[in-house]
């Protein structure tokens, strides 16, 4: 994947966290997290150097998207993970990078190749 991209991740099954932690630090990533609730996601968030952000979209019973607005504003990009079909989502995300839970690894990789900056 070229240098190795640190990725945030917000995520609050946390079987699901491992394994996406697991999936990243085998494809060269560095990980911030994993965050299982939005507060601690947020503050992480202002307070950490990263590439891109993998949220959740329902964290413990809260909505990620201020913390998506939050990185949006910030050009920070970010990849839902979730359940939840794009039509399900506010209308200004529905653009937004969606991957569905489960996740196939090799679709994550995509995903982040696609979305991620260019490490070069």
């Amino acid at each position: 994947m070229g240098r190795a991209l640190r990725v945030l991740i917000a995520e609050d099954e946390f079987l699901v966290g491992i394994q996406l932690e697991e999936d990243l630090r085998s494809a060269g990533c560095s990980i911030v997290g994993p965050f299982s609730r939005l507060e601690t996601a947020t503050l992480a968030a202002r307070r950490e150097q990263f590439d891109l952000a993998l949220l959740d979209i329902n964290l413990n019973g809260d909505r990620v998207y201020p913390l998506a607005d939050e990185l949006g504003a910030r050009g920070v990009p970010f990849i839902f993970l979730s359940g939840y079909l794009s039509a399900a989502l506010p209308e200004r995300f529905r653009g937004s990078p969606r991957l569905a839970k489960p996740h196939d690894p090799a679709a994550l990789l995509k995903a982040i190749r696609a979305a991620g900056p260019n490490p070069d």
